[in-house]
C-alpha cells in the first residue's frame, strides 16, 4: 500500500490509469506555473508519500509532456522523505527567430526587425506533470572491493554497444 497525505487543498491523490500495466503513478500541479526556457521549474504537488517498508519512488516523464518539450530534470523520492514531493520540470523549447520586413510604396526597405516567439510553456493546476514509480532499495546490501568482477556477455562494451 502507498499511503498519501495531502499537503494542500488542491492537491490530488496519484492515479493510474491501467493498474498493473502503467509504469508510474501520475501526479498533479497545484498551482500555475511558467516554464521559461532552459530554466529548472520546481513544481509543487501538494502531497507527501509513504511506501512499504524499504520503498522509495523514481519520478520520471509523461510522454504528453515531453512532447510539448518539458521534461523532469531528476531526483528520487527516498523512502524515509516524508515531505512534499516537488517535481523538477525543463523547458528544453527554443525560441524561434523571424525576420519583419516592411516596405514603404516605392518598395524600399522602411523597417526590419528580427522577432522572437515565446517558447515558454504553461502548467495549469491540475496538470498531469510527471509520473512516479515506487521501487524497492537495496542499499542495504554490503558493498566489498574485488580485484575483478565476474565475466558476462556484454563485458565493458557501453554506448551503442546494442546497436541504434
Amino acid at each position: 500500500m502507498i499511503k498519501v497525505q495531502l499537503l494542500h487543498t488542491d492537491a490530488r491523490v496519484p492515479t493510474v490509469n491501467y493498474a498493473g500495466s502503467d509504469l508510474g503513478f501520475d501526479l498533479y500541479a497545484i498551482e500555475d506555473v511558467v516554464l521559461a526556457p532552459g530554466t529548472p521549474v520546481r513544481v509543487r504537488t501538494g502531497i507527501a508519500v509513504e511506501g512499504p517498508e524499504g520503498c522509495g519512488f523514481i519520478l520520471g516523464d509523461r510522454s504528453s509532456m515531453a512532447a510539448r518539450g518539458i521534461t523532469y530534470a531528476g531526483g528520487r523520492i527516498d523512502a524515509g522523505y516524508r515531505g512534499e514531493i516537488l517535481v523538477c520540470l525543463v523547458n528544453v523549447n527554443q525560441p524561434r527567430y523571424s525576420l519583419r520586413v516592411v516596405r514603404d510604396a516605392q518598395g524600399a526597405l522602411a523597417d526590419a526587425a528580427l522577432e522572437q516567439t515565446d517558447a515558454s510553456v504553461i502548467i495549469r493546476k491540475g496538470d498531469k506533470i510527471a509520473q512516479m514509480s515506487p521501487f524497492q532499495s537495496m542499499t542495504h546490501l554490503e558493498i566489498t572491493a574485488v580485484e575483478a568482477l565476474s565475466e558476462s556477455s556484454r563485458g565493458a562494451k557501453g554506448f551503442g554497444s546494442s546497436g541504434r
